[in-house]
Formats: structure tokens, sequence, C-alpha cells
């Protein structure tokens, strides 16, 4: 590798779509894919300054197993000798539509369809390929950011001015969630309702790359939002990303490479919650679905940060990569919330398997309940844990490229906690990416989310408290000020 400044960048994909149908992860039921919408991707994007390295994969799945992690790692040390693999970040999308690489949230998948170890193994070999040739593929080049705005997020969580878990005809849900004066997608004509709970963010980082002649070779897109537009469905799909690439290709030609990131944004959805007849009317009127929308805002957001980015790209700037795993508190179960957990344990496990003739139906309703079960489980299980693991381990990176910082987690973070990272930090353009660096955190909710409850903000959501949160806030932060002494 060269020992001076100049910086080295490869880019390589590979198409990570199975040729067998899988289950999809990303909803209480199983749903086994029919067929293939668009392809699922996985983008490798490699630079190196010196003896530094940066090597980023970009998936588009719900989430990156650690097991899938520690695969990717393991074989690469057989194709790059002398490659470190703590290097290695991989972060995902949070398409609803893509394959189920993870396992424990559903039964064991019917005859002839692709297990999730089975396509971990499938997975792994195909990113490390794309690792392998984007480190392989370096050449020197040259970086520029810019910071722009699109309209694609939302805050998907309606606040109350009563209690919901008091209303007539409310009924509790063991094992999915519990709620106070909060419901994720909550109805907005209630007339109780009081707003929406947080902040949205519609700005937008890019990392641009260039070759030698200055000619653009691809981006990074850093959205705080998961690409979950069409997520119910049961064809395997990279939800809006994939509209968002073929439109930016059509403009900058077909070997742009795109590495997706999904930044801060567990309380946020590509759903609107409010003028949501307005929004359809004007897709009418466009002739446009809601995933063309959101990639025409995507395409112009890039295009109007590309036209005075490109004014300033930079071949040497600094680099620098740190890894640490820092231990996060812990959401504590207490005592009253364990048995409520065992009680509602019990009487799931009272509910016979589903009988009929509709077999997808069938495994609907077990698979649900199966999952409603294995969340009630988790509760009993994180009350032993916690007596003598209150903390969890997490694995942080936090890169310095010129004056632009990267930082992950692996949370679906609520939106909060990366704006006061963001606001504190020390850099120009501030990149946080969630979802990142193997494992799944589950939501990390902020204090006034943890107090209205709901989907996402419950006691079966959310292995580390707001505590943790700022824990997280304050290592991050830290590690960024070391690195711009």
């Amino acid at each position: 590798m060269q020992e001076n400044n100049g910086l080295l960048i490869g880019w390589a994909s590979r198409d990570i779509t199975p040729d067998r149908p899988v289950n999809l992860c990303g909803q209480f039921h199983m749903r086994i894919s029919k067929e293939v919408l668009d392809p699922v991707t996985a983008t490798a994007l490699s630079i190196t300054s010196g003896t530094e390295a940066l090597v980023w994969v970009s998936c588009d799945l719900v989430i990156f197993p650690a097991e899938a992690l520690a695969q990717c790692r393991e074989k690469l040390k057989q194709r790059l000798p002398g490659f470190s693999s703590d290097t290695l970040v991989i972060s995902v999308t949070h398409t609803h539509t893509a394959p189920d690489a993870v396992g424990f949230w559903h039964p064991p998948v019917p005859p002839g369809v692709m297990s999730p170890a089975e396509y971990r193994d499938f997975l792994s070999d195909r990113i490390v390929d794309a690792v392998v040739e984007s480190w392989n593929s370096r050449k020197p080049g040259g970086v520029s950011w810019g910071y722009g705005n699109a309209v694609v997020g939302h805050n998907r969580r309606a606040v109350y001015f009563d209690d919901l878990s008091t209303r007539p005809g409310f009924t509790d849900q063991p094992g999915t969630k519990t709620e106070k004066n909060a419901r994720m997608y909550g109805d907005t004509k209630d007339p109780q309702f009081s707003g929406l709970e947080g902040y949205v963010d519609h700005g937008v980082n890019l990392l641009f790359t260039f070759d030698e002649d200055k000619r653009l070779t691809g981006a990074v897109f850093n959205l705080p939002c998961p690409s979950q537009e069409t997520e119910g469905m049961e064809q395997i799909s990279a939800d809006f990303w994939h509209d968002t690439r073929v439109e930016l290709r059509k403009r900058h030609g077909e070997k742009l490479f795109l590495l997706p990131q999904c930044a801060p944004a567990g309380d946020l959805s590509p759903h609107p919650m409010l003028n949501k007849a307005a929004e359809q009317r004007m897709l009418k009127l466009k002739n446009r679905t809601s995933r063309q929308e959101i990639a025409e805002r995507l395409a112009a957001a890039f295009d109007e940060t590309l036209r005075w980015a490109k004014n300033d790209i930079q071949a040497e700037v600094p680099l620098k990569h740190v890894v640490r795993t820092v231990p996060l508190a812990r959401r504590l179960i207490s005592e009253e919330e364990y048995r409520y957990a065992k009680a509602g344990l019990a009487a799931l496990e009272q509910i016979p398997p589903a009988s009929g003739a509709d077999a997808g139906a069938v495994l609907k309703q077990d698979s649900v309940c199966f999952a409603r079960k294995y969340r009630c489980r988790r509760i009993l299980q994180r009350y032993e844990q916690q007596k003598t693991d209150p903390d969890l381990p997490v694995e942080l990176h936090v890169i310095r490229l010129g004056d632009v910082v990267f930082a992950t987690n692996p949370f679906e973070l609520f939106l909060d906690f990366g704006l006061r990272i963001t606001g504190r930090s020390p850099a120009v353009q501030t990149f946080l990416v969630q979802l990142a660096a193997g494992g799944w955190g589950g939501y990390l909710a902020t204090e006034k989310a943890v107090a209205g409850e709901s989907y996402s903000a419950c006691l079966y959501c959310n292995e580390v408290g707001p505590q943790g949160g700022q824990q997280l806030v304050e290592e991050t932060l830290k590690t960024m000020h070391e690195l711009w002494k």
C-alpha cells in the first residue's frame, strides 16, 4: 500500500438475490417470496490512504446479523492475506422485502425454501467477492462532499392527549407492544390526537468519488429514512433505492455506483402521517408511484449537490478509521414487566396451531404466534441476563475522511440521538449510519418515546434504554473529537 496521503478508491457490487424462494424479513408473519420484483444488491467501496483504510458495504437487507459479519471477516482473511477485517463495515438499507438472514424471528421455513443459514452462506460469498474486487481495483482518485435536502422521511409516531390503554375496548397484545399515549402509525383523525412525537430531518449527506480525470465514479448517499415504501409485499425488492439507482444511472451512466446508508431514523418512515390525500392526488397528477416520487426527489438532491461539490474535488485528505467496543446500559426489565411477559407467554402457549385449507393463512397465523412468543421469551431472558450483564457491548466505527466523519451504531436509532451527535460534531458533515457493523440492537428510543410506549418504544423493542442512548452519543462524540485533535 502506498505511504503518502493520496487516495486510492475502488468500487464493486454484487447481486445478492437468491435463486430460490426465501422468507422475507420485516413483518410479524412469514412471507415466502413469490417472485423478484427487482434485485437486492451489495455495494462495496474501498478507500485507502497510506496505511489507513475504509471498506464499506451497503446491502439491501433489513438486518445484517453478527453471524454473517463474522463469516465475511473470516472469508476475507483467506482471500486477502494481511487485510485487517476490523476495517470492514457492513450496513443495511432496512428494506422489508429482502431475504431473511437472521432466522430467530420466525419458525423454520417450509420445504424447498432457502433457510436463513443457507442464505447467509450465499450472502457472505457474494459480499466477499465484492470487497475483494473493490480492494483490488483501487486506483488514484479524489472525493468531494456536499449537503442537500430531499423530503423522504416522516415521523411515524402519533401522540394523544389521553392514555390509549385506558380506552374502552383496548386489548392487550402480549409479545407485540404496550401502549400509553403514543402509537406508531396512529390515527391522526382521532379527536384526542395531540401531534407527532418528534422532529424530521430532510437533509442528505453525499460523498462523491472521482477518477484521476475527475469523472464521477460513485457516491455514498446518507439518508435518514429506511427503505420501506412498499414494505408489505411478497416479492423481493430493494424498495425505493432500486428506483433511485435506475434514475441516477439514466442521468449519470450505467457504471455509476451508489452506496446508500440509513442515518438514524428509528422513529421515521417514508409514509406521511399528514396530508395523505394531497400526496396521493399529486402522485396521480404526476403519474408516478410513491417509490418513483422518492427516487425523483433523491436524484434532484443528488444533482443539485453534485453541481457544486464537483468544484472541490480533493485527492489528498486525512483518513483515520477507529474501531471501538463500548458498553451501553441495557433497558432493565422490572419485576412487574417480568411477570407481565411471563403471563403473556403462558396465554400465547395456550393458542392451538392454526388449521384450514388455506396454507398461506395457516402459515401467517402460526408465524405471528411464534414471533410473539419469541418476544415474550426474550423479556424473560433479559431479566435474568441483566443480573450479571447490565451493559450491552456494541461495535462502534468512527472514520474521518477530510472534513467528513462517519459513525456507526447497530440500532434503529431514534432521530433525536442523531441530532445530538450532529449538533456537537467537529466535522463539516456528519454521516451517521444505523443498523451497521453487524447484529441488531433493536430500537433505541428517546426518553419521551419510552414514556409513550407503543411499538418501537416499549419493553419488547428496546434492548438498550435512553441512558444507553446518551452513552452512545457521548462515546461517539468523544471518538470524533479525538480524530480532530
